[in-house]
């Protein structure tokens, strides 16, 4: 009797998530189909004024020079334990010291963290993953293979098979979220937590609810739940929307001194411009968007989260991003006159602010006993 009156009396809690998440995927399918209709719009109009540039994209036959430069680090493969596949990462540094593991966000792979790989390489085992489906690691087609628990599998076997426990782990845009989600289901494995350009899981589902209109503004997200188009809409014009992300001026490095040279683009637009280059990574997009509904933990790890002020493809993280969901240590810092690719864009300041977190300067204390637990090198 007690067990029916108390599934009566949540019916009402039911309904209402059901709404909630009803309401949700609306504003995500009717964001999607809003900025597919401005996609081919445009794409259509281009078409017109020039179809033989526009529907054109070139396969590169080989990697660029860049993507191969023995100062950034030695290349290597690790294989999952968990799925079997292989993870292609470049390390650089000493394998004795404690590992910092750097996840990369799309459009990118490992080459996003040359700047750290080397400034920390002194102090750290610094690592910089190719997440499955991106760059030389291992490419299963089906989007269930992107599973969160499948790409939590993978950060896992990555540190134990690298020989550590534990780790700094970095992250940027999905990295981001993925480190996130990683030190929420395993805090034992994280010594240190930096987030760079990505909220919170909680946080971006509760900025959408209360604002749906911000969905607009990163309808990008929205629109590659969709299949096929978004693919077609990268590589048009030999994927001038890829290139503009990082090279355009509303959304591409703000720094002048740090923007891509052709080279450098290249080092992303190979293994993209593969057949299936760019299925992949969307799969990310298609898989993971379903688990906003569901993390609302707080972090139980010392952690950071930096952000570009000038972010034209994120809109949550500007008000304080993930420091609500931390219980441990925590700081946030907004760069001014920097773009959604941070750690590309203003190196030298990312690297000051992550050297001083591990320093534990400038960190605001939730729980003071989480201080000093690790050990860390500073």
């Amino acid at each position: 009797m007690s067990s029916k009156i108390t599934r009566f009396l949540l019916l009402p809690t039911r309904f209402c998530l059901c709404l909630l998440s009803l309401f949700y995927w609306v504003l995500v399918y009717g964001t999607a189909l809003i900025t597919a209709s401005m996609v081919l719009t445009r794409i259509a109009w281009r078409g017109l004024k020039n179809p033989r540039k526009t529907f054109q994209w070139t396969v590169r036959k080989s990697p660029p020079s860049c993507l191969r430069d023995p100062e950034l680090g030695r290349h290597g493969y690790v294989r999952a334990r968990s799925s079997g596949l292989r993870l292609h990462y470049v390390e650089k540094g000493d394998h004795k010291n404690p590992l910092m593991l750097f996840l990369h966000g799309f459009p990118e792979n490992w080459y996003s963290w040359r700047y750290q790989l080397c400034e920390f390489s002194a102090r750290y085992h610094t690592v910089a993953l190719d997440l499955r489906g991106c760059g030389d690691s291992a490419a299963p087609c089906r989007p269930e293979d992107y599973a969160l628990e499948m790409l939590l599998d993978d950060i896992r076997d990555t540190i134990s098979g690298l020989g550590h426990t534990s780790c700094v782990l970095v992250g940027h845009d999905w990295g981001g979220m993925l480190a996130w989600y990683f030190a929420l289901e395993r805090p034992d494995m994280v010594q240190r937590l930096i987030i760079m350009n990505a909220p919170h899981p909680a946080s971006w589902l509760d900025a959408v609810l209360r604002r749906p209109s911000q969905l607009l503004q990163a309808g990008h997200v929205c629109f590659f739940q969709l299949p096929l188009l978004p693919e077609i809409a990268l590589s048009v014009e030999d994927f001038k929307l890829v290139s503009s992300l990082f090279c355009g001026r509303r959304l591409g490095i703000r720094n002048r001194e740090r923007q891509l040279t052709a080279e450098q683009l290249e080092g992303y637009l190979y293994r993209l411009s593969q057949p299936g280059g760019l299925t992949a990574p969307l799969h990310y997009y298609r898989a993971l968007l379903s688990n906003s509904l569901y993390k609302h933990q707080d972090a139980q790890v010392a952690c950071m989260l930096i952000w570009g002020e000038d972010d034209g493809l994120l809109v949550e993280g500007r008000s304080g991003g993930g420091r609500p969901y931390a219980r441990a240590a925590a700081a946030v810092h907004m760069i001014p006159h920097c773009s959604h690719w941070v750690q590309q864009d203003q190196p030298e300041v990312v690297n000051k602010l992550i050297s001083d977190f591990l320093l534990g300067l400038g960190v605001k204390q939730h729980h003071a006993h989480q201080q000093g637990r690790d050990g860390l090198q500073p």
